[in-house]
């Protein structure tokens, strides 16, 4: 098979979703990419629309609110969006590593076994009978009982009664995230154990291509039990499994069958799975591109053509929504044009009058 970095940046659109016409719902889309990482929500249900038919913030949310899909620290330290059905797996597979990487943070806030169980047990006991709280609430709640609240324990109780699956997100209050049970939100199953070779499919069905440490990295196994994993993964195929071989690496798939042709151009908001999930073959900056090496500008990538054509911003000021668009100099009008309709139906979807600048102007 003759295949170069195009090809693997292409296969990869194809498998996030991404541009192609779709009949996924945003619950679909995240089902497909396991998980989606939602530090900055408003960022990851963009990310949402772009892989489903939801052509409004609100429908994504609806979705959110009823919990079909749900916010909760798994994988890595940090929130994930995650399919209700696929939480309590997740969780058992990745959860001892997240306790591993937050370990010293632990100590550091003075925070031993039994502080961490007295929490989890303080939360649970709060938020029973349907109850839902949002995070200062909760940190009310850890103070009654004795607790330190300073804000990264509380962060840390929160998350430990998260990887405990004690709690769970709740729908959202206005503007502020709640928190739940999360046996009040999904029943327990036969299929709730860890799964790494499940885990391990789900990543190259919605992120194929990649290499093993692509998949070490997004989801904080380690690179023995990806490897072991994978052979496990090639049993269940029966060895059908895409292995191509780019400058010197291995990127290892699902089987697929092409559909569509790239997209123009995407607006990808800041931790969007595309750039997130791997560690190379990214889409290569156009020349005289705005966004300084190794810099983070806060800034989501504007994408078309095979490169990175520039940066985007967005910032909701009442009814209007101020979208500039930071492009390499060199790119096509044409292109340009279709920056400026993605801004367009960003607007849309944000339910506000577009204010379009260029450049930062």
């Amino acid at each position: 098979m003759d295949v170069d970095a195009t090809w693997v940046r292409e296969r990869r659109l194809r498998a996030q979703g991404l541009g192609l016409p779709t009949d996924r719902s945003p619950t679909e889309a995240v089902r497909r990419l396991a998980a989606v990482q939602s530090q900055e929500p408003a960022y990851a249900f963009w990310s949402l629309a772009l892989r489903s038919t939801a052509t409004t913030e609100a429908e994504v949310r609806t979705a959110y609110d009823a919990g079909a899909f749900l916010r909760t620290h798994v994988l890595r330290p940090t929130w994930h969006l995650v399919a209700a059905e696929d939480v309590r797996w997740l969780l058992a597979t990745t959860a001892g590593r997240v306790h591993q990487t937050n370990a010293s943070m632990v100590r550091r806030e003075g925070l031993g076994t039994a502080e961490l169980e007295r929490g989890a047990r303080a939360l649970a006991d709060a938020l029973s009978g349907g109850a839902v709280l949002t995070r200062p609430e909760l940190a009310t709640v850890l103070a009654s009982a004795g607790l330190p609240t300073t804000q990264l324990a509380v962060v840390l109780l929160v998350m430990h009664a998260e990887l405990e699956q004690v709690v769970v997100s709740g729908p959202m209050r206005g503007a502020s995230h709640t928190y739940a049970l999360l046996d009040a939100r999904v029943p327990r199953s036969a299929t709730d154990g860890p799964d790494p070779t499940r885990l391990l499919r789900r990543f190259f069905d919605g992120h194929g291509p990649a290499t093993v440490r692509d998949v070490a990295r997004w989801s904080s196994l380690t690179l023995t039990a990806v490897r072991t994993a994978l052979v496990g993964l090639r049993d269940q195929l029966d060895g059908d499994l895409v292995e191509v071989v780019v400058d010197g690496e291995t990127y290892v798939d699902l089987p697929r069958e092409p559909t569509g042709a790239a997209p123009a151009v995407l607006l990808l908001p800041l931790f969007d799975e595309l750039p997130l999930a791997y560690r190379d073959l990214a889409f290569p900056p156009a020349p005289g591109h705005p966004h300084p090496p190794d810099a983070d500008l806060r800034s989501g990538s504007v994408l078309g053509g095979d490169a990175n054509l520039g940066t985007w911003r967005r910032e909701v000021k009442g009814r209007r929504v101020e979208v500039t668009l930071d492009l390499a100099p060199g790119v096509r009008d044409a292109l340009r044009q279709a920056a400026e309709a993605e801004a367009s139906r960003l607007a849309v979807y944000l339910g506000r009058d577009l204010d379009l600048r260029h450049g930062g102007a």
